[in-house]
């Protein structure tokens, strides 16, 4: 780690700045302050289900401005590491929602829709609220036929308004590796190919670095692979009691009920 106060601050999205619609307590506000001392500020989410314009908007809605470059998902980091990977002209079968198939478009990204019947060389799959039998039947059967698996990530809920857990895209995830008996490829939290990317296109040494997070198994495990200080924010999925029993490679550096609770830093500096 670093010594001195951090220089960047990485936000995880749903149920650190947000439940659903709902923008949780004092989010902007501690965004606009770490700003105004001098942080920079990242925001890193497994949510695929739109494209990091869509974020942008929706931060701007809650008084949180963002540069599209401020934001990675996993979707954007999906459509990096084909680019980094996938070989010109090969195909790609998604089952997710518009976000993912527009960052993958975005890239260059040669992406076929339902109904397609030709080969695909790779399946991603992400959150997708319209998924059904068939979209499994065609996974399935590209992934048995030779395709690569890509999953977006492995959440297996998300936090929405008024304390609700939703189904996410690990849900998804595991109903086409139990069909495909096929273990994919993780883009997203808790492995750290996504928030390395974030930190070289921040230009930020993870020692000098903060993940904000709500999800012990995710936002905190890879913030410690990585070697950042870890903050768990106790306004999402995982609790206090969690926190005290989970194993050492999970355990937050620090815990707080508030984003505001951010200002002071003198635990990172200690």
């Amino acid at each position: 780690m670093v010594n001195g106060p951090p220089q960047t601050y990485v936000f995880d999205l749903d149920g650190v700045i947000y439940r659903g619609d709902e923008p949780q307590p004092h989010a902007s506000e501690t965004v606009r302050e770490l700003k105004r001392r001098g942080r920079r500020v990242f925001f890193l989410t497994n949510n695929s289900s739109q494209s990091r314009e869509d974020y942008q908007v929706k931060l701007a809605g809650m008084g949180i401005s963002a540069r599209r470059d401020d934001i990675m998902t996993s979707a954007h980091a999906t459509a990096l590491y084909l680019l980094e990977n996938a070989e010109p002209g090969e195909r790609v079968y998604v089952v997710g929602e518009a976000g993912l198939a527009r960052e993958l478009d975005a890239a260059g990204i040669d992406v076929v829709r339902d109904g397609y019947s030709g080969e695909v060389e790779y399946v991603v799959v992400g959150l997708d609220r319209r998924f059904n039998y068939d979209k499994l039947v065609r996974a399935q059967q590209a992934i048995l036929a030779g395709a690569r698996f890509i999953a977006t990530n492995r959440d297996a809920t998300f936090p929405m308004e008024g304390g609700a857990l939703m189904p996410g895209g690990g849900a998804i995830v595991s109903a086409i590796e139990t069909a495909s008996g096929v273990r994919p490829v993780l883009i997203g939290k808790p492995e750290t190919y996504a928030l390395q990317k974030l930190l070289e296109l921040a230009g930020s040494a993870p020692g000098s670095a903060v993940i904000v997070g709500d999800r012990l198994d995710t936002d905190i495990l890879v913030g410690n692979r990585l070697g950042m200080h870890t903050v768990l924010v106790l306004t999402g999925v995982s609790d206090a009691r969690a926190a005290a029993a989970v194993a050492p490679e999970m355990k937050p550096g620090r815990i707080i009920a508030d984003l505001i609770d951010l200002f002071d830093e003198s635990w990172i500096m200690a």
